[in-house]
């Protein structure tokens, strides 16, 4: 039984992937959906933080899930998405990763992503996942520049964004119908 993927919706930009969740959520769209973007011009990270987000070199995604219970546990669901983008890296890359608490996904020493998770009044959950693929080296912002890298960077060669994207939904899937079964 497949809930996170079973709608994808796509744009080609847009303000932010968790915002346009929230507003489609407004509008009765329900759990499982994923909302992709090849760029956004507002994506963010940890409160007040910036999540830079250009065209065609990562991958910026939100699912929308609703768990019948325990709602309010965002940092099982924050360590749900990391895990999913870590598996996701390591089946795509080749490359073995590690969480930094709370949301941060790391390879040797450097962030290549994060996961930021919102909670709704609704009882809705976005899971807001951003990963670094194809970005080169040097092409990222001064203020982030020392402490992210990309898997490009790390693994010497680009990577589909398109098969990052499936596998990616596949184990967001995956960990989230693990996590169900424990609560």
């Amino acid at each position: 039984m497949q809930i996170i993927g079973k709608k994808i919706i796509y744009y080609s930009e847009i303000d932010s992937t968790n915002d346009e969740a929230k507003r489609l959520i407004g509008k009765g769209i329900g759990e499982g959906t994923v909302i992709i973007a090849d760029s956004q011009t507002r994506g963010r990270g940890k409160p007040g933080n910036r999540w830079y987000s250009p065209a065609g070199v990562g991958v910026y995604l939100s699912a929308i899930v609703k768990p019948f219970r325990n709602p309010k546990d965002l940092s099982s669901i924050t360590l749900l998405g990391a895990k999913a983008a870590l598996a996701a890296i390591e089946k795509v890359s080749g490359l073995v990763g590690k969480i930094k608490l709370p949301n941060d996904v790391i390879i040797h020493g450097k962030k290549v992503g994060g996961v930021l998770v919102e909670r709704l009044s609704s009882g809705h959950l976005i899971v807001g996942v951003g990963i670094n693929i194809n970005n080169e080296n040097g092409s990222f912002p001064k203020e982030v520049g020392d402490a992210a890298t990309s898997l490009r960077v790390e693994s010497g060669k680009s990577l589909s964004i398109e098969k990052f994207v499936n596998i990616l939904i596949s184990e967001l899937d995956r960990e989230y119908l693990e996590y169900l079964k424990k609560v």
